[in-house]
């Protein structure tokens, strides 16, 4: 087996680089030039009249005239609100939890962006995800990065043939105390700019506000229940709850109470006991799965920050079928479910329910 993240095959290869005006696809670029390759940075423009996508493009764009590289600028309005933010709003307002970077790298990212990069005569594509690419045999695997804390492998499980073949990511080997230093040494201006912790296009008004604003219906009050149809009280609008939220339910209980479940329809909040949580098979759909044998044992992530957890993975027709080995918490439609052995992504999908 080799590892692909610290640079392509050989030299000299005509390499774009996805820039977000960050520190870590900087030092991608960064890599990649002292790596002796043709390098390009490319940057999505994705929104229309905000100040950090603005800033996101005049910052990419400084870095590559430091690193004497050129720079493209791609307008992927159109398409990243048809195929994000238009279903991650219309997902939410129906009681699901999309995720909708996962959505992003596979349609956007790796789509329409790789796609403007290969037209325009790039051999490879690099990012600077915190995520691992090994040639093991005839096939490339994606597998976690190094540093745990910022390991992206969960957000990028949909990647598969023959995309994966053609791309890099030179941070997989690297901590992110490393690519700071880094940074320093390339003489990056952006070396102690902070990590976005939000969704590119919330900001930092959460999903509230574009969810209500586009769908209305999701913020009328309704009736908070138990799992029996009991009302308890009153909510603030489907818009404001997620499965597994424990905070901000205003119900008076003699012990913790969580939503267990949405009801769209009847504009209700349900919630329980953590024992009243729906436990049993996690079944999803949209299956991205690379291995022939198609039932094994795995560890599950239905969380980017969750502890691994022992699971039997099933592939049966269009569905993933998992069965934990062990309770998992607060599991809600819309998430993603990615499969792990060891440290290698072998497939994943989008969960539809619990039964």
């Amino acid at each position: 087996m080799t590892s692909a993240c610290d640079h392509p095959s050989q030299s000299g290869k005509r390499l774009f680089v996805a820039m977000s005006g960050g520190v870590d696809s900087s030092v991608a670029a960064a890599l990649m030039v002292r790596a002796g390759h043709d390098v390009t940075g490319i940057t999505m423009e994705l929104l229309t009249g905000t100040d950090d996508g603005q800033g996101a493009v005049a910052s990419a764009a400084h870095v590559c005239d430091i690193l004497g590289i050129p720079h493209h600028v791609v307008d992927c309005r159109e398409v990243f609100e048809q195929a994000i933010v238009g279903p991650f709003a219309r997902l939410y307002a129906s009681g699901h939890t999309p995720n909708p970077c996962v959505t992003c790298n596979d349609l956007i990212k790796f789509g329409a962006l790789f796609e403007y990069a290969c037209e325009h005569g790039a051999d490879t594509v690099a990012t600077g995800h915190y995520a691992r690419l090994v040639r093991d045999g005839d096939r490339t695997w994606l597998e976690r990065g190094a540093d745990p804390t910022k390991d992206q492998s969960y957000f990028l499980y949909r990647l598969n043939d023959p995309v994966i073949d053609r791309i890099v990511f030179p941070l997989g080997d690297h901590t992110k105390t490393r690519i700071r230093h880094l940074a320093e040494e390339f003489g990056l201006p952006n070396s102690a700019r902070r990590d976005s912790q939000d969704v590119c296009f919330l900001g930092g008004d959460g999903h509230t506000r574009l969810v209500a604003s586009r769908h209305p219906d999701s913020a009328r009050p309704g009736e908070v229940v138990d799992v029996h149809g009991l009302v308890l009280g009153r909510h603030r609008g489907l818009v404001n709850y997620t499965i597994g939220q424990r905070k901000g339910l205003g119900i008076a209980s003699s012990g913790p109470l969580y939503v267990i479940g949405l009801e769209p329809q009847t504009n209700r909040v349900v919630v329980g006991s953590a024992s009243d949580m729906p436990h049993g098979d996690i079944i999803a759909d949209d299956v991205v799965w690379r291995l022939d044998r198609t039932d094994l044992r795995v560890t599950i992530q239905t969380r980017y920050r969750m502890e691994p957890m022992p699971a039997d993975a099933c592939v049966e027709g269009d569905e993933l079928v998992i069965r934990p080995l062990e309770p998992v918490g607060a599991v809600a439609p819309g998430q993603a479910v990615v499969c792990y052995s060891g440290d290698r992504v072998i497939g994943g999908g989008t969960i539809r329910c619990v039964r």
